[in-house]
């Protein structure tokens, strides 16, 4: 547990995650001082939060330097680069810097499930929580899913689970952060704007595994290009899940074998009886699976959840249906290979919404699968050009200028039987507040579809 009683904390970041770790801290004795470079005009909802909060102070609008290097401790949220130049001059003077991801492990009572990777991480803890809770314990999906860690943590005990879905950006700062089952689902190229290169990213991924112990659980994808590299840094029990391919696996874990899904080499239940589609969410279900058997929640528990999970919002979730067109909402697909799985997931006539802001995503990778299912794509966002230049090869690209003419100019290309598909491959933060926000805007739009029993599109 960090001492901070009558210390001076700079938090930076006034969000979902700042303001917890403010709380946090201040429940806790230190002075706190959380600083945001947005106006408060941005951060009104979390300004009256604040006024609750003894010994802490607003100071929004900049980051002010002097005011770090004054601190005892800086707490940072994930969404503050780590190389910030406040940060980097709070380094040089030897000033502690932290996560709130650390911060909020400091604290925590409870034992710790962490899952990360570049894409099923929502999936996946959600899964992984409702299956703990299934089996009559309590549990609470966190971290960047959810409540912020560092709220979750007041409402936890000894006996309780913290099923943390954890970012690479989380995973820049921590320090002692010791998850007792930790995962790695896949790992793809995504965030390179901020960890500049792929090298930094798969390194930023592992440190998951860093503080494990050996009666830790650390588990991989079997068939993940990057499993050899992590294997050999894990200290931990290791653990095995997804496709096997026919190969032979010397590791124990959790494998799709043929029509069905085996754990730990005893029959769990048949791939047809789950709800969520495609291959990326069989590999989702064995690693939930296989980390709810280390949690001590029984085979017959996990195959019920299994059975009755209908997925997450914003993740191939199905948004409605008009004149035989399906809309599915994606908007959780924020890179690449996630627009791939989505894609790979549906056997009908694909009209795909593309675009937001760029990651320095790799357009050209989805030409192959583009080819083979997308009739047209509906480009939008700030990389509405890049996805034109990268993808009008493989398919018919058009642009459009906002949400609700995306969408019209979709579902007037549909084919009847087909899917209007809303994967963006990017970040939303170019037109939107959040992933959230982005797929609920879309969904609004297309209720206004549904509604209108002429079939025409009237946004």
């Amino acid at each position: 547990m960090l001492y901070v009683h009558g210390k001076q904390v700079a938090v930076i970041g006034l969000g979902r995650s700042g303001f917890s770790a403010a709380r946090l801290l201040s429940v806790h004795g230190a002075h706190v001082v959380v600083l945001d470079d947005k106006t408060p005009e941005k951060l009104t909802a979390f300004i009256e939060k604040s006024k609750g909060l003894s010994h802490t102070q607003l100071m929004l609008g900049g980051i002010e330097p002097a005011t770090v290097l004054n601190s005892d401790l800086v707490v940072i949220s994930p969404g503050v680069p780590f190389h910030h130049p406040a940060l980097d001059s709070a380094r040089e003077k030897g000033i502690p810097i932290i996560g709130e991801l650390e911060l909020a492990f400091g604290y925590c009572p409870a034992k710790v499930a962490a899952i990360t990777g570049t894409n099923g991480k929502t999936t996946t803890t959600t899964l992984l929580n409702a299956m703990i809770q299934a089996s009559g314990r309590k549990s609470i999906a966190c971290g960047n899913i959810g409540k912020a860690f560092s709220e979750a943590v007041f409402e936890l005990s000894s006996d309780d689970w913290a099923v943390l879905e954890v970012s690479s950006f989380q995973l820049e700062t921590v320090e002692e952060f010791r998850p007792n089952v930790a995962a790695i689902l896949n790992v793809t190229p995504d965030h390179l704007d901020r960890h500049e290169g792929m090298q930094a990213y798969v390194e930023t991924k592992a440190r998951i595994f860093e503080n494990q112990k050996p009666e830790d659980a650390a588990l991989l994808n079997v068939m993940d290009k990057y499993t050899p590299i992590f294997t050999s840094l894990i200290k931990s029990q290791l653990y095995l899940f997804g496709f096997t391919a026919g190969r032979s696996v010397q590791k124990p874990g959790c494998f799709v074998a043929g029509n069905g899904i085996e754990l730990l080499g005893r029959k769990l239940i048949a791939t047809g009886e789950l709800k969520i589609p495609g291959p990326h969410n069989l590999e989702n279900a064995c690693a939930a699976a296989l980390m709810a058997s280390l949690a001590g929640v029984a085979d017959s528990v996990i195959a019920k959840t299994l059975a009755e999970f209908a997925g997450v919002e914003h993740r191939l979730e199905a948004a409605g249906e008009a004149k035989g067109v399906r809309f599915i909402n994606d908007s959780k697909g924020t890179n690449v290979d996630s627009v791939m799985k989505a894609l790979e997931s549906f056997d009908r006539p694909i009209v795909l919404m593309l675009g937001g802001r760029d990651k320095a995503g790799d357009f050209t990778r989805l030409a192959p699968l583009v080819k083979e299912k997308v009739t047209r794509i509906v480009a939008f966002g700030e990389c509405k050009a890049k996805v034109v230049q990268q993808l009008s090869g493989a398919a018919t690209v058009v642009e459009a200028g906002s949400l609700e003419e995306a969408v019209g100019g979709a579902f007037t290309a549909s084919e009847q039987g087909g899917v209007v598909l809303f994967s963006p491959g990017c970040a939303s933060f170019d037109m939107f507040q959040n992933y959230e926000d982005r797929g609920r805007q879309f969904k609004a739009v297309v209720e206004k579809i549904v509604k209108n029993k002429t079939g025409k599109v009237n946004v």
